[in-house]
């Protein structure tokens, strides 16, 4: 993801503009891990604005499937807010 998905130019458009990014690293973030039931990485995760999880994605994914995924995420966290897009 490092190498690949996330130096992507269009990647790195589409998460600037819709999200506010947050990098868990195992080992020293490991509670962050332990709260979200996560076991394996690479893994992702959409919050709403309460911290509540709305998305939750384990994998690798190349750049244009990942936009895909969180574009999904990201609607579906605003059905739940009750707003439109």
């Amino acid at each position: 993801m490092e190498a690949g998905t996330f130096p992507n130019g269009k990647f790195q458009e589409y998460i600037e503009k819709y999200f506010v990014p947050v990098k868990y690293i195992s080992g020293p973030d490991a509670e962050q891990f332990y709260r979200f039931g996560i076991s394996i990485e690479p893994a992702f995760l959409v919050l709403d604005a309460e911290g509540n999880r709305v998305y939750k994605k384990i994998g690798f994914f190349e750049a244009d499937l990942l936009i895909k995924q969180l574009d999904k995420a990201r609607k579906k966290a605003a059905h739940m807010a009750g707003k439109n897009l």
